[in-house]
């Protein structure tokens, strides 16, 4: 596995940064709390590159959130997507 580096953003935001690009998932602020897409949700959303790193991307996002006692529920209504290099 390679490393997956998660950055919580102001817009409620989750920023997963890898070699491969940047994606973007659900951070409820106040009580924080991660919403990651569920398996059908998350092929659906992600770009080509991460179609079948679904649960690379959940182990990652799961150790990141346990490491940070944030709670981290997964959801067929989450959001996801891919952010651009500007």
């Amino acid at each position: 596995m390679y490393p997956i580096h998660f950055n919580p953003r102001w817009k409620e935001e989750l920023v997963a940064t890898s070699k491969d690009g940047v994606l973007i998932f659900e951070l409820a602020m106040g009580n924080l709390h991660v919403y990651f897409p569920d398996e059908p949700m998350w092929k659906a959303r992600v770009p080509i590159w991460a179609k079948e790193k679904w649960e690379t991307y959940r182990m990652a996002c799961e150790n990141w959130c346990n490491q940070n006692n944030i709670p981290m529920s997964i959801v067929n209504n989450g959001f996801v997507y891919e952010e651009k290099a500007k």
